[in-house]
Formats: C-alpha cells, sequence, structure tokens
C-alpha cells in the first residue's frame, strides 16, 4: 500500500474510532462540547446569519453566547438545523465534511433539545450520524479486506478489475514476486515484458493468450496455461493463498522441480533448515540465499537472451551525521538483478549528486524505495545499507557527499 493511502486510511480509522465514542457519551451538549474541540471549521456560501453567529461562538467555545442564541430563536431552529442535515447528506460531500456538517447539526439540535425540551431532530441527527459511519465503515473495510495478502513482501493483489471478477466467481489474483524471484531474475520480465508501476500494464486474457504479459511463461510449457485453471491465480482470500502469504508453508520440493523443469537452480538442501531462510524483520533473506549458493535465477524468461550489461562500481554515500556509518552503494549486486535502464534515468539521474536521497523521499517510494519497502527488503534495518564505518577510507569506492 502506498503513503498516501495508508494516512488517508488512518484517518479514517481515527474518525470512525472517535465518532464510535460519541455512542458512550449520553447528553447532546456533551457530544458538542467534544467535537468543539476536534473540528476547526464549517463553511457554507448559504449561510444565514444565525448560523455564522452559531457557529463562530460553538468554535470559540462562547457557550453563553450559544445559550442565548438558541434561547431565542428557537423558531427558526428546526429550519436551520435541517438545512445543515440536508447540506451534509449532498452526494458531492466527502465523509469527512459530512461529519463535520452534521458535527454542526447534532451541536445545533442537542441545545435544542436541551433549551426547548423538543429531542425529535437530536434523535434524528444521531441516527444519521450512526449510519455514516456504518457505510464508511463497510468502505475500508473494502478497502482493506486484501491489506493481509500484501503484508509479505513483494505480494500485490491485483483489485482493479474486482468487479468484473466477482461476476464471473473469481477472487482477486494474489501475484506473488518473492516466488517468482526463486527462479527469475527482475531483469528477466522488466521491463521488457511487465512495466514496473501498477496499473500501466493492461494484464488481459486476451493479452495473455496472444503470449504477452504473465502469457509470456504462463503458455502451458514454461509454467501452467493462464486459460488452465482459474484458481491457480485467483486465490486472494482463499486457503490457497496461504502459502503466498506464509513463506514458511512453501513447497520446496515443488519449487526445486519447477527451477530443473525452467532451468534455474534451486539448491534448498545448502539453506539452514533446508528452508528459505528470513531475515529479522521476516522477510527473505535474498543475500544470504545468494551467499550460500542456494539459488541462481535466469536472466532471461525469453530465448535467445539480450545482450545483459553489468555495472562493476560502487558508490560511497557520505551522510552529514558523523555517527552515523556510511553507505556503500554496490552497482554490481543490483545491475545483475535489474536493467541499468529501468533505473536511470527515471529513477535516478546518471550524474553523481543530482539525486537528493534522503530518508524520507526514499519512505515516500521515491530513488531506493521504488524497489525497497515493496518488493526488496524494507528500511526498517538501518545496518543493511549503512555498513562503513565514518573512520574508513573509501577505497576504490565514488564518494558522493550528501548535499
Amino acid at each position: 500500500m502506498g503513503f498516501q493511502r495508508r494516512t488517508e486510511i488512518g484517518i479514517i480509522h481515527r474518525n470512525i474510532l472517535f465518532y464510535r465514542g460519541f455512542k458512550m457519551i449520553k447528553t447532546g451538549f456533551a457530544i458538542s462540547l467534544v467535537l468543539a474541540m476536534l473540528f476547526s471549521s464549517t463553511t457554507s456560501a448559504a449561510s444565514s446569519n444565525f448560523r455564522k453567529l452559531f457557529e463562530e461562538s460553538y468554535h470559540a467555545n462562547k457557550f453563553d453566547a450559544l445559550g442565548f442564541l438558541v434561547r431565542t430563536n428557537k423558531a427558526i431552529m428546526p429550519d436551520e438545523i435541517k438545512s445543515i442535515m440536508k447540506e451534509a447528506l449532498s452526494p458531492e460531500k466527502g465523509y469527512a465534511e459530512r461529519m463535520e456538517l452534521l458535527d454542526l447539526a447534532s451541536a445545533m439540535a442537542s441545545m435544542y433539545k436541551h433549551w426547548h425540551n423538543d429531542d425529535k431532530l437530536s434523535n434524528e441527527i444521531e441516527a444519521i450520524i450512526r449510519a455514516e459511519i456504518k457505510k464508511e465503515e463497510a468502505r475500508v473495510a473494502e478497502l482493506t479486506k486484501w491489506d493481509r495478502f500484501e503484508k509479505t513482501l513483494g505480494n500485490f493483489v491485483m483489485r482493479e478489475k474486482t468487479k468484473d471478477m466477482e461476476a464471473k466467481g473469481l477472487a482477486p489474483v494474489v501475484y506473488p514476486h518473492w516466488y517468482h524471484r526463486l527462479f527469475y531474475e527482475c531483469k528477466a520480465c522488466h521491463p521488457d515484458i511487465i512495466q514496473m508501476k501498477r496499473g500501466t500494464n493492461s494484464i488481459t486474457h486476451a493479452r495473455m493468450d496472444e503470449g504477452k504479459v504473465c502469457g509470456t511463461c504462463h503458455n502451458g510449457k514454461t509454467a501452467f496455461a493462464s486459460n488452465a485453471n482459474c484458481k491457480r491465480c485467483h486465490t486472494a482470500g482463499l486457503p490457497e493463498a496461504e502459502k503466498l502469504v506464509d513463506i514458511k508453508k512453501v513447497d520446496m520440493k515443488a519449487v526445486k522441480e519447477s527451477a530443473d523443469r525452467i532451468g534455474s537452480v534451486f539448491n534448498p538442501e545448502v539453506l539452514p533448515g533446508r528452508t528459505i531462510p528470513l531475515d529479522k524483520l521476516g522477510n527473505i533473506d535474498w543475500t544470504l540465499m545468494r551467499e550460500k549458493k542456494a539459488l541462481a535465477p535466469r536472466k532471461s524468461a525469453v530465448e535467445p537472451a539480450p545482450r545483459e550489461e553489468i555495472r562493476e562500481n560502487t558508490i560511497l554515500f557520505e551522510p552529514k551525521m558523523t555517527y552515523i556509518k556510511k553507505v556503500v552503494f554496490d552497482h554490481k549486486t543490483h545491475s545483475s538483478q535489474i536493467n541499468c535502464a529501468v533505473c536511470h534515468p527515471s529513477i535516478f539521474e546518471e550524474e553523481l549528486g543530482a539525486n537528493p536521497v534522503s530518508m524520507t523521499g526514499m519512505s515516500n517510494g521515491n530513488f531506493c524505495g521504488y524497489c525497497h519497502g515493496k518488493v526488496s527488503f524494507k528500511f526498517a534495518d538501518c545496518n543493511r545499507c549503512h555498513t562503513k564505518p565514518m573512520n574508513e577510507g573509501a577505497g576504490e569506492a565514488i564518494i558522493r557527499k550528501q548535499k
């Protein structure tokens, strides 16, 4: 899940938890007071003078002024409250704006109930708020119901055509990057067969049947045919997906047989416990697997294989803080797995020092974050990259000082 979407969901969850708290508050006036501290403003081009005065006093916590307004405007208040309710429920309003308007209407209705002993509008608004919370909870549940399958680094759920799949009785596809990496280097697919950006590849059965995208390998020869058994891929939410989520459940014998069939190398006998090793964060330790010579993935998914370009140099990143170790970027390690054209110049400018690499930028999916944190190890373990002590020289590495 991208950073912006995670932030949106976090805000939604906060609001839902807050509104659940309403239901524990017994008096409408207490609701108004709590909400007044949460929300900062509500605007409307069609606001009446009463509403403007009410809002100003409400957001300034001037409850004496509010009491005076409510006591002296009994006749117009029902229409004022209904007007705000109508505005809140208009289709163009988003959840946050709708709830903010309902908050204002609730405050008015609660005070109207207190001063004029009429709870009809207050009860109506509370029912609407509960209904809106329920709808939002359902929306959030729909947004997040597949997240569990994407927590395994390298997995993503192909959900763009969910409604079409549901109409055919199919679950969305769980695509396990990590499983395919056991047999192929990234450059085997990217960018010639699959572009490295979700939503840009037009993955359809028609294209697969033509031998494109997934159909390049899933043709019944190299790998199982894409049109043979739908549930081999459409597994989100089904028991079949568990082995894609829990790496410990992978069938090592099946991996070995597949590797032998397609011409890659997989030697589980050299691995500790003869299982796929995980790092301390629970992600596959690809570095250890390579060091142990447990795998030698294919460089290409087509024959003849295109000419391979390998860069041999290393770049030394010197951080501003002297107490943090330097970062040594090894071009050979990366270019042996991915084509140079994937990173240069769209992700990294070729000129040394031209890229303002920062942890914030990477965490937002830029620079190294284009892959790391998505299909390669996360940034949570600082020592995976910060390896060279500050008092050691650069050796043969090119120095790139942090600006």
